[in-house]
């Protein structure tokens, strides 16, 4: 098991179980309680996890909200006119002539793979098939697809772990598209698996702008493992069934919102 799969596992087996000793976490995941305590130490930082006496505790008041990783097919499915009026919106608005961008695998921002022929020259970064399926017809000298390796998840349809997220730190893009699963002003945008969350960290550090592509059905919803806070993106492309108060605390917060 791979680190990050090991503090997937803890986090999940913690927020199942309340509360755990180090000595229960060490035998449960095979590894030696001053590495659990070190997982503890980086996990505390991020999640709902508090350190005890010889242990840990899970605090999570919100757990009853977290959403269950849906199947490739039905994510495709879902919203899928709205998700193929955001994508040509945000390749016609957002991309030029000559631009490096990250596209990552979520099924909107995957979309916006198929519109991008009509340029002459454009560089694409990318860690999912469906991405690189959409964008194969149109791959030429000048119109560059460029794919990180990695360990592939079938659910995602994605090239997550360590060789991943090294791919991401080589580049320098004008331009992130990036997506999630749910949006709660408590906990940011969120996605069901850390692995995939921690490529994306690595894709929003490489890239010059963010624009978030979010159909209004993903807020309040809330998964596992954090992707970013509205103050990490620039701009934010959503559908008109975006509710007045998140319009208006979205405006307020900064970030430059466009509804298709």
């Amino acid at each position: 098991m791979l680190p990050l799969q090991r503090k997937q596992a803890l986090i999940t087996y913690l927020a199942d179980k309340g509360a755990a000793s180090l000595k229960e976490l060490s035998d449960r995941f095979g590894v030696t309680e001053m590495t659990i305590r070190r997982d503890l130490n980086g996990l505390e930082h991020e999640y709902p996890i508090r350190r005890s006496h010889g242990g840990a505790v899970y605090l999570d008041a919100r757990q009853e909200m977290l959403q269950d990783e849906p199947e490739m097919e039905t994510k495709q499915a879902a919203n899928h006119q709205v998700k193929e009026r955001l994508a040509a919106y945000a390749a016609k608005t957002f991309v030029r002539e000559g631009d490096t961008i990250v596209l990552e695998n979520g099924t909107t921002v995957s979309r916006i793979a198929e519109r991008l022929g009509h340029l002459d020259r454009v560089t694409l970064l990318t860690n999912g098939m469906d991405t690189m399926n959409r964008f194969r017809p149109y791959a030429t000298d000048k119109r560059l697809m460029i794919s990180c390796g990695g360990m592939f998840r079938d659910i995602s349809g994605t090239f997550v772990g360590p060789v991943a997220e090294e791919f991401f730190t080589r580049y320098h893009a004008d331009t992130l598209f990036l997506s999630a699963l749910g949006y709660t002003w408590e906990t940011g945008f969120t996605d069901p698996n850390l692995m995939d969350t921690q490529v994306k960290k690595t894709m929003i550090r490489s890239a010059k702008k963010i624009v978030m592509l979010l159909d209004s059905s993903k807020f309040g919803k809330c998964f596992f493992s954090p992707v970013a806070e509205l103050s990490d993106i620039q701009v934010l492309v959503t559908d008109d069934g975006l509710s007045e108060e998140n319009r208006v605390r979205i405006e307020e917060s900064g970030v430059e919102l466009h509804i298709v």
